[in-house]
C-alpha cells in the first residue's frame, strides 16, 4: 500500500461525531485500500481516528513517503492515528526470529512517529506466565517512550485465550500502561460472558484499554481464524450478543475508546467509502440501542 494518489473529491472534511461518538476505523476494516483512499472514506464516514498495521506502514514507507508524509495524510483528512498494531514477539526474544523481533520495533516506532495512543498486541505462542510477565513489561517500558499505551488482546485460538488469562498477564507485568482489548468477535467466541462474574470484575474498569466492534456469523466455523480474518460482519448484522455484552461492561463502568473491526472478504469487495459509512453508521446503532455513554468528539484516552 502506498499513500495513493488524490481521487475526485477524496479530500473530504470528516462529519461531525454523529451522536457524541467518537470512533476509530482499524486496519483491518479496509485492509484493501491505500492509505490516502483509507483516510478520506474514514473521515467521510464520521471517524476521528484510524488503526495503522505494521504491515501497511511497510508498504507505504517502501513506495516513498516519509513518516512526516504519511502523518501528512492523515492529518489532511482531520483524523489521528488511535492504533498501531500488530507487536506480537515480546514473551522471549530467543524465541523469535531478527525478522520478527523487527516487525515489533517497527510498531514501537510507528506510535512514536504517528503519535498513537494505543500499540495493540497478543500471544500465540505458550510461555510461562513468568516469561509472559516479564516480556509484556518490557514492551510496555518502551511503548512508555512513545507516549503509548499497550492493550493486549485474547483471542480463542491463541495462547492467551480469554479475558481473565489476558488480565492475570497484565497485572503480573506490572506495567501501568497496560490494558486488556475488547473485540466483541473474540467476546462472543471465547465465550466471555462465560467467565465468572468476579473474576471479570476483578478487572478494573480503566484497564480495558479499547473495545473493538464487529459481528459474527450465527454458528462458527471449524477454523475460527479463518472466520476471525474473513467472515466478520457488520455491528448488529450478525449473531453476537453485542447489546448485552456494551451493557454489562457499561455496568462494570468501563467507558474505553470505541474502535470498528470488520474483517470481512465481502466488504474488502465493495467500494471503501461504502463500507466505512457502513461500519460508522451500524456501530452507532449499537452504541446508541446499548445506552452507551456517548464521548465528547475528539475525546482521547492515552492511560
Amino acid at each position: 500500500m502506498d499513500t495513493g494518489e488524490p481521487r475526485d473529491g477524496a479530500a473530504v472534511p470528516p462529519l461531525s461525531t454523529h451522536g457524541g461518538y467518537s470512533l476509530t476505523l482499524s486496519d483491518l476494516t479496509l485492509r484493501t485500500a491505500d492509505l490516502r483512499t483509507r483516510c478520506a472514506a474514514a473521515a467521510a464516514a464520521g471517524f476521528t481516528g484510524i488503526g495503522l498495521s505494521v504491515e501497511h506502514y511497510r508498504a507505504a514507507s517502501a513506495a516513498g513517503p516519509t513518516p512526516a508524509d504519511i502523518s501528512t495524510v492523515i492529518a489532511e483528512h482531520g483524523l489521528r492515528v488511535d492504533e498501531v498494531e500488530l507487536a506480537a514477539h515480546w514473551a522471549d526474544p530467543a524465541a523469535y526470529s531478527e525478522d520478527e523481533l523487527e516487525s515489533d520495533r517497527i510498531v514501537l516506532t510507528m506510535a512514536a512517529e504517528l503519535g498513537a495512543a494505543r500499540i495493540h498486541t497478543t500471544m500465540s505462542q505458550h510461555f510461562p506466565l513468568g516469561t509472559l510477565a516479564r516480556g509484556l513489561r518490557e514492551l510496555c517500558s518502551r511503548a512508555a517512550g512513545a507516549g503509548a499505551c499497550v492493550a493486549l488482546e485474547y483471542m480463542p485460538y491463541a495462547a492467551i485465550d480469554s479475558a481473565t488469562a489476558a488480565w492475570r498477564v497484565i497485572a503480573a507485568s506490572g506495567a501501568d500502561n497496560a490494558g486488556l482489548l475488547i473485540d466483541a468477535w473474540h467476546w462472543q467466541r471465547a465465550h466471555t460472558a462465560e467467565e465468572p462474574e468476579s473474576e471479570l470484575r476483578a478487572i478494573p474498569a480503566e484497564r480495558v484499554a479499547a473495545i473493538q466492534l464487529c459481528d459474527t456469523l450465527p454458528d462458527p466455523l471449524s477454523d475460527l481464524r479463518r472466520e476471525a480474518l474473513h467472515f466478520r460482519k457488520l455491528p448488529g448484522h450478525g449473531a453476537a450478543a453485542l447489546i448485552p455484552m456494551l451493557r454489562r461492561l457499561a455496568s462494570h463502568d468501563v467507558r474505553a475508546p470505541i474502535a470498528v473491526e470488520v474483517v470481512s472478504d465481502e466488504l474488502d469487495a465493495q467500494d471503501p467509502y461504502a463500507t466505512a459509512r457502513q461500519a460508522y453508521r451500524s456501530s452507532v446503532d449499537v452504541l446508541r440501542a446499548a445506552g452507551w455513554p456517548a464521548a465528547r468528539p475528539g475525546a482521547r484516552d492515552r492511560r
